[in-house]
Order: structure tokens, then sequence, then C-alpha cells
């Protein structure tokens, strides 16, 4: 059956769908209310634009369903479809509804010339984010002392062998000469050694200035926060007094207000910096990206770090991946080429104009990736299998699993569900969590839970992170009964159960007690009284701090974390749980993610097809932004 019928028939059948969440259905239902003709097209599109934005999308590209039928079956109406109009009469008809503009204006909804649909905030933010980066692309080269960025750069960056470019140094040089820069890099090709030597040349070049250097630290996490300022601070390349480091997740640092989807410090209000660093930026979502943009003075320095192949934010967008143009990387302008001759004396051909369809020639220049892995050698296994994941080759991941015997890369078939606690059991890895029990100083059990994590690519079904940790926690109890004295279902508080050496992570942040979303500490016996417990987490400054289970804020188990949670960590040994079954979110850009957490071996439970088909699948969130800076039918 098409629906050809009334508006209010229409939204009847809407809102039977399985298909809309319930808030794309009242979206739809408003919009067509809203609408001057009350045109049934119109109420398509919006429960569509709402549905793509809840899926991490940005927007909605009307020639994705343009003429097609679409399916709003249900346990009531199973044939119900609607066929969509075709796309110029589509485009039309939402114009002409008033609910929708092009570009600049008040309706809810902005479709632009290439019939995208947006909300209009997620378009605003969009096109915020696409102007900063034009603006501050250009070079700044205001007082640039160039005889001293010479020097700094021979005492800071030397290379490997006579003649070979320092992909590190082309970084730091697009750094100190630009207001914007992302430097993009798997783990192990030195993104915060980079940073830390970039932040020596500025202050190199802010020495005759009576101010200090401000400089904010920031990432998404606290975790991330800790580990780069730790990174920076261990690099002692920053003269005592010569600048001022302040670190803070992201949403500390631009001033979260409760309840409110703004922050203290936007473009009337910006942060008090010189130079603003952030970290893992694969994980900023868009409109959080778009609110520290505009937070950024007009002279400030943003610099972006991150690997734009690991997986997108949790929230709408994919921005690293977005703004980083693969046929850009590493393509530079001549002025640029002709600079690095200057001060490195590199010898780089600059990009042939036809490769350049921007307004601003010097816009590649700010976006500069590291290639050389200093954690692996090329031809390790790990990162052969990595590689193979990145470029999407299933058939050549699977086979490096499993023919290479090196024991770095290991494949194993994943036991039917109830199974899994056995194979669990036999894990020697999964043993070493009750080895915990036989140190009871907290810095070893720290390097102990740090050396082997769990990741699972899903957090429920029966292979997800939640089943993993509940099995594990039953495998645990009676052994931790074992040795401890005190009665293990002790409750503390009204907090769940609380077990003794048991990992968790916090799941909110609170400022008071400077504990952080992703933070991971364990439960472990009061050194001074083993008949009590107490949680311990890893300070800024490198020792242990402990407080009382009671007072933790919302956590969860971390024998097993899901791959986006495990973003911003490194292990020694990793083993990546897949489900049985195959899963939309079962992508490349996870399976790269959770391989690159590994430092020396990566074990895989799977099914073969299920990996393979894994690998081929590719994160595509619908966006306008890389054609805004890059342009169309590159």
């Amino acid at each position: 059956m098409t629906i050809s019928s009334t508006l209010q028939e229409f939204q009847t059948i809407l809102f039977d769908s399985e298909s809309f969440s319930s808030l794309d259905k009242h979206f739809a239902m408003f919009m067509g209310r809203l609408a001057l003709n009350h045109n049934l097209a119109v109420s398509m599109a919006a429960a569509l634009v709402s549905r793509k934005t809840g899926e991490g999308n940005i927007c909605l590209d009307l020639a994705e369903f343009a003429g097609r039928p679409f399916k709003l079956g249900s346990l009531k109406r199973s044939q119900e479809e609607y066929t969509c109009p075709l796309l110029p009469d589509w485009a039309e008809q939402l114009i002409q509804s008033g609910v929708a503009e092009l570009g600049e204006g008040e309706t809810p909804l902005v479709l632009d010339e290439n019939n995208r649909l947006y909300l209009r905030r997620y378009w605003q933010y969009e096109n915020s984010i696409s102007n900063f980066i034009r603006e501050r692309a250009t070079p700044f080269l205001h007082d640039l002392n160039v005889s001293g960025l010479r020097k700094d750069l021979i005492e800071l960056f030397q290379s490997q062998s006579p003649g070979e470019i320092d992909w590190q140094a082309i970084a730091a040089i697009a750094a100190v000469t630009r207001l914007f820069t992302v430097i993009s890099g798997g783990p192990g090709t030195g993104k915060t050694t980079t940073v830390a030597r970039i932040l020596a040349l500025l202050t190199g070049q802010w020495r005759n200035n009576r101010q200090q250097l401000r400089i904010l630290l920031g990432a998404p996490t606290g975790k991330a926060v800790s580990r780069l300022q730790q990174a920076i601070v261990a690099a002692g390349l920053l003269q005592s007094g010569s600048a001022s480091l302040q670190a803070a997740t992201l949403h500390r640092m631009l001033g979260y207000i409760p309840n409110s989807p703004y922050f203290r410090h936007n473009a009337e209000s910006p942060l008090a910096a010189d130079i603003i660093v952030i970290d893992e930026a694969s994980m900023v979502d868009l409109p959080l990206l778009a609110k520290l943009m505009a937070a950024v003075p007009p002279s400030a320095r943003l610099i972006l770090l991150g690997d734009r192949h690991q997986l997108a934010s949790v929230q709408p967008g994919s921005v690293l991946g977005d703004i980083c143009h693969a046929e850009i990387m590493p393509k530079f302008s001549s002025q640029f080429c002709q600079l690095m001759a200057e001060l490195c004396s590199y010898s780089i051909a600059p990009s042939s104009p036809s490769l350049k369809k921007t307004a601003s020639p010097s816009l590649q220049d700010s976006f500069v990736e590291l290639g050389r892995n200093y954690r692996f050698h090329p031809e390790s296994s790990i990162a052969r299998l990595s590689t193979a994941v990145k470029e999407g080759n299933g058939e050549r991941a699977l086979d490096l699993l499993l023919h290479t015997d090196d024991g770095s890369i290991v494949w194993s078939e994943i036991s039917a569900p109830t199974e899994l606690g056995k194979q669990l059991q036999r894990s020697p890895d999964v043993c070493q969590f009750t080895s915990m029990q036989q140190n009871l100083e907290p810095e070893s059990c720290f390097m102990q839970l740090d050396s082997f994590r769990i990741l699972c690519a899903l957090r429920t079904g029966p292979f997800g992170m939640e089943r993993v940790n509940t099995l594990l926690e039953q495998q645990l109890l009676q052994q931790v009964q074992n040795h401890l004295n005190c009665h293990p279902n002790g409750r503390f508080e009204g907090k769940k159960n609380v077990l003794p050496y048991h990992p968790v992570m916090v799941t909110e942040n609170d400022y008071n007690l400077q504990l952080f979303n992703g933070d991971v500490g364990l439960i472990l016996p009061d050194p001074a009284d083993k008949r009590s417990l107490r949680a311990f987490f890893r300070g800024d400054s490198g020792g242990v701090r402990d407080l009382a289970p009671s007072l933790l804020p919302a956590y969860e188990t971390v024998f097993a974390m899901t791959v986006h949670k495990s973003q911003g960590s490194e292990f020694n040994r990793v083993l990546l749980i897949l489900p049985d079954l195959d899963s939309p979110l079962l992508t490349r850009e996870l399976l790269y993610t959770a391989i690159t957490r590994a430092r020396e071996k990566v074990e895989i439970w799977g099914k073969k097809s299920i990996f393979v088909s894994g690998v081929k699948r590719q994160i595509r969130r619908t966006s306008g932004l890389n054609e805004a800076l890059w342009g169309r039918d590159r």
C-alpha cells in the first residue's frame, strides 16, 4: 500500500512505525503542522533528518531517499510504505513549506545547494568550523624570528639519516607559522613528542615578551588530559617560568554550565590562552568543536592531535576525518615548501595547481600526517595487521591473523555464548586478573591491570562488555573470598556490591574529587586496615591516591571495556571479543582502534566471516564539512 492520503493519516501511520524513534516522530509531526502547505513530504524529511542526526550524521542527503519507497512497517501495519518525492520536487516542497531555507535565516531546517537537509543548529556548527579553519589556516608570520626558529629546529629535530625528511619537524613548522594546525598519526608516531617540541619552539619565539606564554592542554576525557600533561612535562623542554601550563577536559576548560548546552567561555568571553592543544581530537563531536573554536581568542593558536583513522565521536559528526582530506596529506603549497627549504633544507615539491580547489592555497599546509611509527617496525605483525584493517583489506588481515606465528597477533574462534565463561577461564591473560590478589601494593596492581585489557566490540549482547564483566565477576568472587578476610559482599552507603581487586571506570565527572569520565581505578584492601576497602586512582603527578568507595561517582566494572571507551589508552596485550552475528557497529574504524591499543600482542576472538565483513565496513557519516573546506568532486 502506498500512502497518498492526508497529513493526519500519514502521521498516524508514521507514529506506529518502528523505523523511527519517538523523538523522530514528534519532530516530524511538529514540522508537518508548522509547514504552510501541510505537506507529507515535509513530515517525512523531518523524520529522516532527525533519525540521521540521532545516528551520528550531521545532515540528511535527500538524494539517498528521493524517488524511493520507504517502508513504514510496524506490527500493526506491515505493508505500509511511502514513496519519497523526486529530488527537485522534494527540495522545492521543503522551501515552499516555510520550514526550510537556503542558508541563513530563522527556519528550523536548512537546505544547502547540494540538497543536504540540516537541523539549523548543526548547519551553524558546520559553517562556524569551516569558517574558523579557513581564517586560521593562513600563514601567521608576524614577528617570526626566522634565524632563532632555524637554530631551535636544528636542536630539537634531527633526522635519522642524511636527507631523510622529519615529518615531526614539518608539523612543528606548520604549527609555529599559522594559528590552526592538525597533526594526525597512529599510536607510536610521536604526536605528543612533536607537540612538546612545538611548545618549546613557540616559547623560544616568545622569549622577548615580558609575559608568560599561556598554554591550555585539553582532551575529551580526564585520562587523556592527564596523559598529555605528563608527556609534556616529562619532555622537559619548557624552561621554568617561560610558560604557564594548565590542563583540563574540554568541558571543564570551556566552563561547563549544569543542565545547559552552553559554556561560560564563548566568542564574547574567550579562553585566556595563547596556545590551545587538544589531544584525541577524533573523539570530539561537531557541536563541542564548534563551541571550542568560538572560544579561541583571535590571536591564539589551536593545535589538534589525533588519528583520523580511529573511531569517530559518539555524538554527531566525524570531524577529524572530515577536515583531514586524504588526497591533500601530505601535499603543501609552494610558499610553505619554500619556508621548509629555508628552515630545514628540505626539498619537497609543492602540490600541482590541479590538486587545489580551495579558496586559500595555504589551507593544506595546516594538515600534517605522521607516518613513521617509533613503537613498531613497519614489518611487525601488529603494524601489518593494523595497516591491512585501515586499508579495508579484510582477507589480508584475516590471513595475517591465521598464519603469523610470532605470537604477537592471534586468532581464536569464539565459543558458543554458553561456553564463553569457560573460554575466558582458559585464557592465560585473563588469569592475570586473579593474580593481583597476590600483591597488596596498589602501584603493582595498576601495572598488572594496565598490561592487559579485554575489549568488546559491543556493550550488550552475549559477547558484549556487560556480560563479559558479569562472567569475570562471578569467576573471581570465590577466589577473592579466599584472599580477603572481610566479607566480599559488603555494601558501602547504598553503592552496589563492591569487590576487592575490582577494576572500575568512572562514567561521570566529579570536579570536587578530581575524578573524570574514563578514569580507571581499583578497589583494593586498605594497606593500613586489610579488613576495609579503598578505591585507588593514579594521580596527575604519577602517585596513587585513594578514597572510600562510598564516595565514588557513577562507575562501571572494567575487566572488559568497549572499544569506544579504550580510545586514548594503551596496553601491552589486548583481547578483542567480537560478536557471533554481524552488526553495523562492527566497522573498520572500530577494529583498527582496538588493534592499535596493543603494544605487544593482540588476540581476537570471533568468526572469520564476521571479522572480514567488519574490516570492509567503513563509517559513513553524512556531512558537508569536507566539501566546504576542500571543494566538490575532488
